[in-house]
C-alpha cells in the first residue's frame, strides 16, 4: 500500500487514474525542476520528492 503523503505531494487523491497523476506530476515537476531553479535547493529537494512519490504511485498502480 502506497503513503497517503505520496498522493499529498502530488496534490492528487488516491483513487485517481494515471492520466490524471502523470497530469499532476508533470505541472509540478517543471515548476521545481532543478534547470529552472539552479540557485533554489529547497525546490531540488522538493522535485526529488515528487519525483519519488509520482514513480512510487505509478509501480503500485501498474502492479496492485
Amino acid at each position: 500500500m502506497i503513503s497517503n503523503n505520496h498522493y499529498k505531494v502530488l496534490g492528487v487523491n488516491a483513487n485517481e487514474d494515471t492520466e490524471t497523476i502523470k497530469i499532476a506530476f508533470k505541472r509540478l515537476a517543471s515548476k521545481y525542476h532543478p534547470d529552472k531553479n539552479r540557485n533554489n535547493s529547497e525546490y531540488t529537494e522538493l522535485f526529488y520528492k515528487i519525483k519519488n512519490a509520482y514513480e512510487e504511485i505509478m509501480e503500485y498502480k501498474n502492479n496492485g
